[in-house]
């Protein structure tokens, strides 16, 4: 259920049956992409992208890996035709089917490649 937020004013949302605070400062956009987020120095947890903004992203969460919000991660962000973005996540939200990160520490080329990636969703959503 796609939910529009006031960039002045937080909204209320209600996902699963639990409330959070909407405090978006960057548009989303819903994008086809595939995720890996390392969770140990062994192991990851991978599956797509649901949305992304320059800030952050949205995951389908793909198992039941003991992960918290608060926490940092090595993430890989992949899209079709671009070059893989390389970051720290910072988990924001971990619910039973959704991950919500923020970009934590991106270099500058990957931070100019996801900022040309959120300007083409941009011209293309209006």
């Amino acid at each position: 259920m796609p939910v529009i937020a006031s960039m002045h004013r937080p909204s209320r949302v209600i996902v699963m049956g639990e409330i959070y605070e909407d405090r978006r400062q960057e548009p989303r956009f819903a994008t086809a992409g595939k995720y890996s987020l390392e969770i140990s120095s062994s192991s990851n947890l991978e599956g797509r992208i649901l949305d992304l903004s320059l800030n952050g992203a949205m995951l389908e969460r793909t198992s039941n890996a003991n992960i918290k919000a608060g926490t940092r991660h090595r993430l890989v962000l992949e899209f079709t035709g671009q070059p893989a973005f390389r970051g720290d996540a910072l988990l924001v939200y971990v619910g039973s089917q959704r991950i919500g990160i923020e970009f934590y520490d991106m270099d500058p080329q990957n931070f100019a490649s996801l900022s040309s990636l959120i300007e083409a969703l941009t011209r293309a959503h209006r």
